[in-house]
């Protein structure tokens, strides 16, 4: 196989992917964007919020499971056991689907429930070696000394077709996160004489001139904030630069889905409906939630074919805009509630919510990478829509912000520019004003999964 930049969708065979690293990375400075640690009540008054380097052990923890991701996606059969495990991190006992790699089908394990054959993948690694993130970063616009790391590089690096994007994120801790790819991507460069490289402005990230306020996020002022719909969608991003991070994308095909949140603007979408004319980018938002990211938001299963309908899954804790997710059922994709997670809770250090459970990677239109704590979802996929479903424990990568969706990044996939929604009105979308916008007639139907 000859490594191509190609990936317009989220479900095609995948061939080359990314998986991320945690290698020196630290708790990042607080930024006005979004909270990185919700401070429990207990130590209010305590602490109001935490930066640093990592412990060792939580590092090494998280990077094994990394690891052994990167070698569930290289393999080629895999089983699948059943067990339970306490969850030290949050006090739990929990019952999983754990993913083993085996030599060959024929091979016994004990336990093992099913066995699935799939293709080889190329996996590409972020780099760790001598990678540092307690990095004394002063620019004329702002300062920091305490950086995110490479966990999650799906934020901030996108493949776009045969063009990769890197994302101008509002948040000062990854402001130079990209430049630790760019030998990767010079490598990229010089294997495929086809691919596209486009770094779109960068923004300042000045709190004085990109925000509304720095106390936004203070737990006084929050509590007493209106919907995100009743704000007319409207975070501490003031709307003055371009910003966005690139995991508020979901591609499929000819038409790119553009979550409005803490971390995206209107002038990011601008910039992308100027920059790639021969796609669609449609702003979808949620009413009651503006938190960074569209993968535990909306994520697609699989495309609409002769006789089998399209299957997009949805957070049922936070429904999209019925007028939006009706671009979905005019074109045969049918919405299906993702089951709530295994666990609600989070460990103290996440940065994530418990709606990571729904953040999962298609290897394929058939087979899936789940967490494997999540039976619900696990049960769903398998026995009511007829998925093969690779598990991995990745509950370390809580408090790193990544489930499986995030800590990779799609290089290569066998896909093609094809229109998967025939039936809509873009010109009409493209003129709605998003700055007096507040729709928040929310989606319904009756089957939720628990």
């Amino acid at each position: 196989m000859s490594l191509q930049v190609n990936s317009w969708t989220e479900w095609s065979p995948l061939e080359t992917v990314v998986v991320g690293s945690v290698i020196g990375a630290c708790y990042a400075d607080e930024s006005p964007s979004y909270p990185w640690h919700h401070v429990e009540d207990e130590f209010a008054g305590l602490i109001e919020s935490f930066s640093g380097p990592r412990p060792r052990s939580r590092v090494e923890a998280a990077q094994a499971q990394l690891d052994n991701l990167a070698n569930i996606i290289r393999g080629e059969c895999i089983q699948v056991h059943t067990m339970k495990e306490f969850e030290k991190d949050i006090g739990q006992d929990l019952d999983r689907y754990r993913s083993v790699v085996v030599e060959n089908s024929n091979e016994k394990n004990q336990g093992a429930i099913t066995t699935i054959q799939k293709e080889t993948i190329e996996v590409w690694r972020a780099p760790s070696d001598g990678v540092r993130f307690d990095l004394d970063i002063r620019t004329p616009n702002f300062t920091s000394k305490y950086q995110f790391g490479l966990a999650c590089p799906r934020d901030l690096i996108i493949t776009l077709g045969n063009t990769v994007v890197e994302a101008p994120t509002c948040f000062d801790s990854r402001y130079f996160e990209t430049e630790f790819y760019k030998p990767l991507l010079y490598s990229l460069w010089a294997k495929d004489s086809n691919m596209k490289w486009l770094q779109p402005p960068k923004p300042t990230c000045s709190r004085e001139r990109m925000f509304d306020s720095i106390d936004y996020w203070d737990k006084s002022v929050a509590s007493k904030r209106p919907s995100f719909a009743e704000r007319y969608y409207k975070t501490n991003l003031n709307e003055s630069e371009i910003a966005f991070d690139v995991a508020e994308m979901m591609r499929m095909g000819k038409d790119v889905f553009y979550k409005k949140s803490t971390t995206s603007t209107i002038k990011g979408l601008d910039w992308l409906r100027r920059t790639f004319p021969h796609l669609r980018f449609h702003m979808v938002h949620f009413p009651d939630d503006d938190s960074p990211h569209i993968d535990v938001s909306l994520i697609p299963l699989r495309p609409p074919t002769s006789g089998s309908e399209g299957l997009v899954l949805i957070n049922q804790a936070y429904p999209p805009l019925a007028s939006e997710i009706k671009l979905f059922t005019d074109n045969e994709w049918r919405p299906v509630w993702c089951p709530e997670p295994a666990a609600e809770k989070l460990p103290i250090t996440a940065i994530c919510s418990s709606s990571l459970n729904m953040n999962l990677l298609s290897l394929n239109e058939k087979c899936v990478v789940i967490e494997e704590c999540e039976v619900p979802l696990y049960k769903l996929l398998t026995d009511d829509l007829g998925y093969d479903v690779i598990t991995c424990p990745l509950r370390k990568l809580n408090e790193f912000g990544g489930g499986v969706h995030c800590v990779t990044w799609d290089i290569q996939r066998r896909d093609s520019c094809q229109d998967y929604f025939p039936n809509q009105n873009y010109e009409e979308e493209c003129r709605i004003d998003y700055t007096t916008f507040n729709n928040s007639e929310r989606y319904r139907n009756t089957i939720k999964h628990s």
